[in-house]
């Protein structure tokens, strides 16, 4: 299962899903009011995890970038007997800065993403394309491409992102991570400005069984700049035994 990033939907994958169904069998999950979906309404996390529930295969493997990567986490723990292995892609449990949880967003940074969201979507979104690349070798392609992915959204859909906005900068999983049963790997992006790759030393604190792969020079969509790095990578994990990782 893939679970895409805020803002963006299942087209993000068009061009790494040639890679992975060379290894495997590929079920995208489009979040609500994100792409083509057509729920509109404003949701909150319960909302979606019961949505996944009564439409995924009773047992399956997530990987979810960014936003998608918390989603995938909360399923992991809401429905822990359903999740077989679990891959965070330039993701983490908790995207907003605390006293104990540096490696993150401010909360003004969020309120500020959020208001100007609200005010000037277009510009916003924009903006949102352009941190994704931010810290790592300038890539017009890469950038013209999620562009393109933004573009298709129903015009309903302001309601959906400003919900994920919401679930971003509100939500806190770590107890979720600590409690994971299932075999997981974190794989960042070096040069990753939305999610430092400092994070990696904060998931060894809470599940040491977790296992942290680091992409070389890549930003926020590791994906997308190193599909071959990132598809090794997830085989590997993927068939490796429990003792392996």
């Amino acid at each position: 299962m893939l679970v895409h990033g805020w803002a963006m939907n299942n087209l993000v994958w068009n061009n790494w899903l040639a890679l992975l169904e060379q290894s495997f069998r590929v079920i995208c999950v489009e979040l609500p009011g994100h792409g083509n979906s057509e729920y509109n309404e404003p949701w909150q996390m319960s909302d979606l995890l019961e949505m996944m529930a009564a439409q995924l295969p009773q047992q399956c493997s997530f990987l979810g970038w960014s936003l998608g990567g918390l989603v995938a986490l909360a399923y992991a723990d809401h429905f822990p007997k359903r999740v077989n292995r679990l891959v965070m892609l330039a993701s983490t449990p908790k995207f907003v800065q605390s006293a104990d949880w540096q490696p993150a967003q401010s909360k003004a940074v969020f309120d500020v993403f959020s208001s100007h969201l609200k005010r000037k979507p277009l510009p916003t979104m924009k903006r949102f394309v352009k941190l994704q690349t931010d810290g790592g070798e300038p890539s017009q392609t890469i950038e013209r491409f999620l562009k393109s992915v933004l573009q298709v959204r129903s015009e309903t859909s302001t309601k959906g992102l400003i919900s994920g906005l919401d679930i971003l900068s509100q939500a806190d999983y770590r107890l979720a991570l600590k409690k994971l049963n299932c075999p997981t790997m974190l794989l960042l992006g070096e040069k990753d400005q939305l999610v430092p790759v400092e994070v990696a030393d904060k998931f060894a604190q809470i599940n040491p069984r977790v296992a942290v792969c680091v992409i070389e020079g890549a930003t926020h969509v590791p994906f997308l700049s190193h599909p071959n790095e990132v598809s090794q990578e997830l085989v590997r994990f993927m068939s490796a035994g429990d003792r392996e990782l």
